[in-house]
């Protein structure tokens, strides 16, 4: 999983670095940003349960409609334990939680017919880590202390965008984002995959 969590931050952190370098030369370079939200599904859906999310990223454009996106999506979760700790007798819960993803997209805009209305459809990968709550007891002196556990993991992703092309020279784009992840990260016996719901704006760069 070490090999796989470098060769993903690599990539993104990579194709990051040549979006920036080109930005100067390539007027299709756009910063994108986004508000939503990441529901969470299954039985982990009772544990982290979603506030306001945030996205931003750069996205680059290519020939035939082609298209790449980095992106870096941060929320803060409402969190509840549902499954005891082997070494605490207590269950968290009415407490928060945070979730941080980064990644790269990969699609292709398909225009409806001559009008600036277009959709979209696209695949990504990336790293995930969220951090759980835990109570720590010291019996000998009475004390209960909190401390955050962070686990990470791949993901996948798989969605589709449906938009508007403005007028605007610098807020050129907005559109509706939702898409599909599923992640190697497991917690209290599930594999964490959520459906994600972002409004977003793309933004000339120069």
């Amino acid at each position: 999983m070490n090999k796989q969590k470098g060769l993903v931050i690599f990539f993104v952190f990579g194709f990051g670095s040549l979006a920036i370098a080109q930005a100067e030369t390539n007027k299709k370079i756009h910063l994108t940003t986004g508000i939503g939200i990441n529901k969470i599904q299954g039985s982990l859906g009772r544990v982290f349960r979603s506030t306001v999310a945030f996205n931003s990223g750069f996205e680059k454009d290519f020939s035939h409609n082609w298209f790449a996106q980095l992106e870096a999506n941060f929320n803060t979760l409402k969190y509840d334990q549902q499954v005891k700790d082997e070494n605490s007798n207590f269950l968290f819960q009415n407490t928060n939680s945070s979730l941080f993803m980064v990644g790269v997209n990969g699609g292709k805009n398909f225009p409806f017919g001559q009008s600036d209305w277009f959709g979209s459809l696209y695949l990504g990968t990336g790293y995930i880590n969220i951090g759980e709550p835990r109570l720590a007891l010291d019996e000998q002196n009475n004390v209960i202390t909190q401390d955050i556990t962070r686990q990470g993991g791949i993901l996948g992703r798989s969605g589709g965008r449906i938009g508007i092309n403005t007028s605007s020279k610098i807020l050129h784009t907005i559109f509706l984002d939702g898409s599909y992840w599923i992640s190697s990260l497991r917690t209290q016996g599930h594999q964490l995959n959520s459906i994600s719901i972002f409004l977003g704006m793309r933004m000339a760069m120069n």
